[in-house]
């Protein structure tokens, strides 16, 4: 979440000038103190686990208005200011940069950023694009009445956008091209490009480009094979009692892929509408959960636990790169529609209601 660090890891730290972090706040913090986590860019942007992070914390005692911290000299930063669990402050650093966070109100969070081009813009774009998220969390907590949640999300994206469009060489345009959908983040990645080359963001920038290109050739390859009904892609995976499974075992039945993992939430919020429609549709229809990215162990224990009654099979870390990328899986759950010929009818990433009624109609019901 390279090049960029070579030259000042040949300058001498010694050649740094020492800079800090001020924090200042109206009041000490709700509990007296606060945690700074900090972590390289370098590790965010390669780090396959939270351990490959090297995450170090440290927690401050805060009963005055103002504390400071060192920024590291070895490279570029993220930190993570936190002051009750629930608010945080984020931001980035380089060796030499001072750095001022000023606190407002701790819950919830209000703050600004001073100090560099690139915390200033994220400052501006947090407090810009602020109203927009309450007004998503209340319609979403039921605390308003439903609006249109499309809207909300283009005004979003329009705070980012006009930003980049403004100040396409600001270091924090490479922060704003960030926070946008991968479609978005194509049209712009043009414009940023010069200043991301630049930023202490780019090892974070370079890995979401590779992600973006990634997400819209597997979508390319969904909508794909979703309008010419192509032969579902052939596997063999072991069951739950090791046994071997194929797709071509369950020939002539109407099949859900569901490619899951008991790590994910939204997966596991949908497999009470999942039961019931399988309850309703077997026999003339079978659901093959295909468990991804955790150890054979918690996908066992996953399955006990949600008593999930359907066929279940284990796709190893090693199989993972092809299986998913045969399916265009960019993301959990993603569920596929296989029809008794074995063609794909359907492919849906995420949770989508709409889902079991593309299912019905599919299935003539």
């Amino acid at each position: 979440m390279k090049k960029i660090f070579l030259i000042s890891a040949l300058i001498p730290a010694a050649a740094i000038a020492m800079a800090d972090i001020t924090v200042n706040a109206p009041s000490s913090t709700p509990e007296g103190k606060m945690v700074v986590e900090k972590a390289s860019v370098a590790n965010f942007a390669n780090a396959r686990s939270r351990a490959d992070l090297n995450l170090t914390s440290d927690t401050i005692d805060f009963v005055e208005g103002t504390k400071t911290v060192a920024v590291p000299v070895d490279g570029d930063y993220r930190f993570k200011i936190s002051f009750d669990g629930n608010n945080s402050v984020d931001f980035y650093t380089r060796p030499g940069e001072n750095i001022v966070v000023n606190i407002t109100q701790f819950s919830p969070i209000r703050y600004t950023l001073g100090g560099t081009p690139l915390v200033e813009g994220m400052s501006e774009l947090y407090n810009a694009v602020l109203p927009i998220e309450e007004e998503a969390e209340q319609i979403q907590k039921g605390l308003k009445p439903d609006g249109d949640m499309q809207a909300l999300f283009a005004r979003y994206n329009k705070v980012f956008t006009d930003f980049i469009e403004k100040t396409p060489s600001s270091p924090a345009a490479v922060f704003a091209i960030m926070n946008l959908d991968p479609e978005t983040f194509s049209k712009y990645e043009e414009k940023v490009a010069p200043a991301a080359s630049k930023s202490a963001l780019f090892p974070l920038y370079e890995q979401q480009a590779k992600r973006v290109k990634a997400q819209i050739e597997a979508d390319r390859k969904r909508i794909e094979m979703e309008q010419n009904h192509v032969q579902a892609p052939a596997f063999t995976l072991p069951d739950l009692q090791g046994k071997d499974v194929s797709l071509s075992d369950f020939r002539g039945k109407w099949l859900i892929l569901d490619f899951w993992g008991s790590w994910c939430g939204w997966c596991i919020k949908g497999f009470p509408e999942l039961k019931a429609v399988y309850e309703k549709y077997k026999p003339e229809l079978e659901v093959i959960g295909i468990d991804c990215q955790e150890t054979p162990e918690r996908w066992k224990a996953g399955v006990e636990r949600h008593q999930l009654p359907w066929v279940h099979v284990y796709l190893s870390q090693e199989k993972q790169t092809e299986l998913l990328g045969a399916y265009g899986v960019q993301g959990f759950p993603t569920k596929v529609i296989v029809n008794p010929e074995g063609k794909i009818m359907n492919i849906t990433s995420g949770e989508d209601p709409a889902f079991y009624t593309t299912l019905a109609k599919l299935m003539g019901k």
